[in-house]
């Protein structure tokens, strides 16, 4: 299995890109630190995550963005100038980017650590936030088998698991896992009026909790992601339509059948997390 030796450069410095430039430095492992506004990166420096920098082009073993999924292909293209032989980062849907930069294949691994949280920026840093998370690696054909053990490595190193997926086969995956979820979250959310709020406890709390993140980091993924989302909006339309006639109709043989399908996919999660 590769090691990585570093340096590693990591630009975006938000919970994503700031808490693993310090799992990284945590692991003895050389960071160069990057943000698009350079007292930021000195921020992230002075708290020791790293070395400062304002050059993308700046020789590096591997180089991570962690910014929002529309300005990877620009900030991923601005690095490629220099030599940085491997380039990865974290956005959250995957099928657009690779496509977008597929004359970069041999160089640009996709990936997606499934983990965050709704706190933002440098202050939420965390550095066990990727210990023990799934991160996903995008590889296409063109990918060389170097570039995919590095970015592989580079994951291992602050303690993830790593699965190979298909670009595309990601973005479905992770539309039925994670964007259809904030969505809901924020259906809820959105419909909690001042009256009730104060009534509001756990169960709210728990099931709202993402959709507090950031909008504007959100339109971004699910616009980059908006044919899948769009057909599993489409099935959870349908499920709530067939809630409202069997309410209409108080069938509740039939209602606590539909509140099984949803019991038994959390339990398909629960078990998954167990293997």
């Amino acid at each position: 299995m590769a090691d990585v030796t570093g340096p590693v450069l990591v630009t975006g410095m938000g919970l994503m890109g700031s808490s693993l430039a310090a799992a990284l430095t945590a692991a003895g492992i050389p960071v160069l630190v990057h943000h698009h506004r350079p007292e930021v990166a000195l921020r992230a420096e002075a708290r020791g995550f790293g070395r400062a920098i304002t050059d993308l082009t700046t020789p590096a073993a591997i180089a991570v963005v962690c910014t929002p999924v529309s300005t990877i292909p620009g900030i991923v293209r601005t690095i490629a100038q220099g030599p940085t032989p491997v380039i990865t980062d974290v956005g959250s849907t995957k099928g657009g980017l690779v496509e977008s930069l597929a004359d970069l294949a041999p160089r640009f691994i996709g990936s997606h650590p499934m983990c965050g949280s709704h706190k933002q920026g440098l202050e939420a840093v965390d550095p066990d936030l990727y210990r023990g998370r799934l991160t996903m690696i995008t590889p296409t054909p063109a990918s060389l088998p170097d570039q995919v053990s590095a970015a592989e490595a580079l994951w291992r190193a602050v303690g993830c698991r790593v699965l190979r997926v298909d670009p595309i086969r990601h973005d479905h995956l992770v539309a039925e896992a994670s964007h259809l979820p904030h969505v809901m979250a924020n259906i809820t959310a959105a419909l909690l009026s001042a009256e009730a709020a104060p009534v509001g406890a756990g169960g709210f709390r728990d099931t709202t909790r993402i959709a507090a993140g950031s909008p504007a980091l959100w339109a971004d993924i699910l616009t980059a992601n908006a044919t899948a989302v769009t057909d599993l909006v489409s099935q959870a339309e349908s499920r709530l339509i067939q809630l409202r006639h069997l309410l209409a109709i108080g069938d509740r043989e039939a209602l606590a059948t539909w509140l099984a399908e949803g019991h038994a996919g959390r339990r398909r999660f629960d078990d998954a997390r167990h293997h």
